[in-house]
């Protein structure tokens, strides 16, 4: 039985004298050989006790002779090699079988593998000396073959020599006898090793001086190993003040986050390229534009990095690029857009097209606040400075795609926070900024995934055949669901009519509209079962998220959707998705905030690690009740593939009704709408009339893209009741500060951290409430859905509910001052008579 390879740490030893050629010098910095020519002779130099070797400036970390020996069994033969290892301090291996050799080798190295050939029945020595030396044909180490003493005549060493084998050493158990072989091993064969890596690599050292960029190369640990004269030049920094130093630390500019950029891509062995502010002895700053390359051992480890820099020439140009501000860059995007002035239309057509034009500008005149935004802003300038079918456009386009497919658009809202403590509350309270949010990331399948019939039967009469009576609605619900594809659909009736039963009749009306028990293969009653099942796990109880809350969405969701652009751009299986996502996006809310779960310490907060609590639950409920019961599983006839799909879409769209990605979403989705859809020019207006097909571009037909969009048509959908008519707006305005008062009141009692405090019962204004959440969340986001959707409609609404908000906090605070000077005034005297 084997025991595992032992492996001990030992302590440098010094060594003997290596020689390295001298650099190179020029006039001025030195004596130098006569008649200008570079010295070739070698110049001696000692070698320090920590085996490191100097060529010039640059200097050789080697550490101490490294040995693995492979022993069938350990005899007096193995432990006098290892007695030896230990005296000269050399680090050794021991392995017993040819799979921990093998293992050990590849993860190590080792300089030298001492292999016992004198049992044959352990393992085949020669058979595993070819297997080394052609995993790592190009490896430095040296094979010794151990066999035994010769009686008679000497065996050829010629069968060890072609099997790899670089001597052969004849077993003696003497200690001191092992120990002069692996010193005269160490002393000879390596050193002659690294001696001649050294000198085959004087002309390339010779080269980087002479280089048009700044070479600088450190260690694993990033300590400075060699520096060329154009860095000297360019830090002020002599390279005796820079090598066997972290000398990084130096050149970081305070505050400056490029320096860890850098250094995550290197420890991940990347090649990482970008710009790179540096400061120079002196204090002053420079750009330059760096190249960092990892050099890769044989175990796909680092064991160098070599940082090339390169001050940026135009560097005027990069900087009046990197301080465009937000006004001169909607000034320079204008210019592009459109001409000096607007031209007037007389017809209809003209005049919508006009509106649209208008629509899609705002995508490109926008000011961001986040700094990545702002970073885009400015490569789009650059890339559209470049003009288009040369190398620098096509980069360019390559690094917007990247930036714009990661997560990194959560902008800097704390000066809004600063202006209103009422707009702290919403930021903190439905933004829960502390929480780490998971990215769902999933890889839906890049072709659109489309339900056909063909592949799911229909199954009706496998439910049982009882009447759909209890699903038909009355004349009068009938007649109101008949609008139900406006904006003006009044669901606060509906729930008067239904006695709050609304999401059964609306639900089968709406998915009817768009064919999705045909789609899904199911009948109605599958349909209406699993509509009042989701119903019902919804809390009548709750002032705001109940199963009302859930049609109005819904409602929402299919107007949005019916849209000219959703319509070109979704499949029939995301429309389903978005639908089904609408009617399961908040079931089985508590009528409190994930804030208040993790606070409280509620099972679904621990359940879920405090990520995104409620909207995890919604997804997993709804998809647990689906399954709940066959005569009420509307997926059950789906394919694997297309159920899997149609499953990831539902989940990404109630995650994204996450308030705390609310920003993200956002501005992911307005540069999605920057980068593919065109500005419509004068031009454009000539030839055609329609409006947004032509601003289209098939860049928004991308899985990511479509994904955004469904992300935006829910997100909309589930806060857009503040844009319905002033009267519908009015009454969920207060349902939901119903709702937040109890919660305030319900953390009062219970002493713990009150999330959202100016939502108390006796002193909050509802009408201020409602107009500073239309400005932190509401006015921008439906601002650019209308640019994209073309529902002017819905943002005008908004915009009157706005005003209609103000204009009522206005009146509450004219009547509280009348109603306090009526108090303070004093009483008329009675007249006697």
């Amino acid at each position: 039985m084997g025991c595992a390879p032992s492996a001990v740490n030992v302590s440098r030893k010094p060594a003997s004298k290596v020689v390295a050629p001298e650099e190179p010098q020029t006039k001025g910095e030195g004596d130098q050989s006569e008649g200008g020519r570079e010295p070739s002779d070698l110049q001696l130099i000692s070698k320090e006790a920590d085996y490191s070797m100097f060529y010039g400036k640059m200097k050789f970390r080697s550490n101490s002779m490294t040995i693995l020996l492979v022993f069938g069994k350990e005899d007096a033969q193995c432990e006098a090699f290892r007695k030896a290892a230990d005296k000269g301090n050399y680090q050794t291996t021991l392995t017993k079988t040819p799979e921990s050799a093998i293992e050990s080798f590849a993860e190590n190295q080792q300089d030298l593998v001492i292999i016992d050939c004198r049992h044959s029945k352990h393992f085949d020595a020669v058979k595993l000396c070819k297997t080394l030396k052609e995993r790592h044909p190009r490896g430095h180490s040296r094979f010794l073959a151990l066999t035994n003493k010769c009686d008679k005549d000497e065996p050829s060493v010629l069968p060890l020599l072609n099997a790899g084998f670089s001597r052969r050493l004849v077993e003696n158990t003497n200690i001191t006898s092992c120990y002069n072989e692996l010193l005269s091993i160490d002393h000879s064969e390596l050193e002659y090793r690294s001696h001649q890596q050294v000198q085959t690599s004087a002309a390339m050292y010779h080269a980087l001086n002479h280089v048009s960029e700044s070479i600088e190369i450190t260690d694993s640990k990033f300590r400075t190993e060699f520096v060329n004269r154009l860095w000297e030049k360019q830090t002020g920094y002599s390279s005796k003040e820079a090598i066997g130093t972290e000398f990084q630390d130096k050149l970081q500019v305070d505050n400056c986050n490029e320096e860890q950029t850098l250094v995550y891509h290197a420890k991940k062995n990347q090649i990482w390229e970008g710009q790179q502010s540096i400061r120079r002895k002196n204090g002053d700053i420079i750009r330059c534009k760096c190249r960092i390359i990892p050099m890769m051992s044989n175990s796909n480890t680092a064991s160098r990095y070599i940082l090339v820099r390169q001050t940026v020439d135009g560097y005027s140009q990069w900087d009046r690029l990197k301080d465009i501000d937000s006004k001169t860059h909607d000034k320079i995007v204008r210019s592009q857009i459109r001409r000096d002035s607007y031209f007037s239309l007389t017809s209809s057509e003209g005049m919508m097209y006009q509106r649209r034009k208008d629509s899609i500008t705002r995508f490109h005149t926008m000011t961001i606040e986040t700094p990545l935004s702002r970073v885009i802003n400015m490569l789009y300038e650059a890339q559209t400075s470049s003009g288009t079918g040369n190398i620098v456009h096509s980069a360019l386009e390559k690094v917007l795609d990247i930036l714009q497919s990661t997560e990194l658009f959560s902008p800097h809202i704390h000066q809004v926070k600063e202006e209103d403590p009422l707009t702290s509350d919403y930021v903190d309270g439905l933004c829960d900024r502390t929480a780490i949010n998971s990215q769902t990331n999933r890889q839906i399948y890049g072709q659109k995934n489309s339900i056909s019939s063909s592949s799911s039967k229909l199954q009706v009469g496998v439910a049982s055949k009882q009447s759909l009576s209890m699903y038909k609605p009355s004349a009068e619900v009938q007649s109101l669901l008949q609008g139900n594809a406006t904006w003006s659909f009044d669901i606060i009736q509906l729930e008067s009519l239904t006695n709050k039963n609304v999401l059964v009749p609306l639900g089968i009306k709406i998915f009817e509209r768009f064919g999705a028990m045909e789609l899904l293969g199911i009948d109605e009653h599958v349909m209406a079962s699993w509509l009042k099942l989701i119903s019902d796990n919804y809390h009548s109880g709750n002032p705001y998220h109940n199963a009302t809350h859930a049609a109005d969405v819904l409602q929402a969701t299919a107007y949005f959707l019916d849209k000219m652009r959703p319509k070109k751009l979704l499949d029939a299986q995301e429309e389903i998705a978005a639908l089904i996502a609408a009617v399961i996006h908040d079931v089985d809310h508590p009528a409190r905030s994930s804030s208040f779960l993790v606070n409280t310490k509620n099972d679904l907060a621990i359940l879920y690690n405090d990520i995104a609590v409620l909207e995890n639950h919604h997804a997993a409920k709804g998809f647990q009740l689906t399954h709940k019961s066959d005569n009420s599983n509307i997926l059950k006839n789906l394919d694997r593939e297309v159920y899997e799909s149609l499953r990831h879409n539902v989940i990404d769209m109630v995650l994204a009704t996450e308030m705390a990605k609310h920003f993200e979403h956002l501005q992911k989705f307005i540069h999605l709408c920057a980068a593919n859809i065109k500005p419509v020019s004068e031009d454009d207006l000539e030839k055609k009339s329609g409006g947004s097909s032509s601003a289209m571009e098939s860049g928004l037909d991308s899985p990511e893209n479509r994904r955004q969009i469904l992300r935006m048509v829910i997100k909309c959908a589930d806060v857009s009741n503040p844009a319905r008519d002033t009267h519908l707006a009015d009454r969920w305005a207060r349902r939901i500060a119903e709702e937040y008062f109890q919660q305030t009141e319900d953390e009062h009692r219970k002493n713990l951290p009150v999330m959202m405090p100016h939502f108390d019962r006796n002193t909050c204004s509802i009408p201020h409430s409602q107009y500073k959440f239309m400005e932190v969340f509401l006015l921008s986001m439906f601002e650019h859905w209308d640019g994209f959707l073309d529902i002017p409609e819905v943002y005008e609404q908004l915009q009157k509910n706005y005003k209609y908000w103000k204009d009522v906090e206005i009146q509450e605070k004219q009547e509280k001052q009348s109603a306090v000077a009526t108090e303070t005034s004093p009483a008329t005297p009675a007249v006697l008579s």
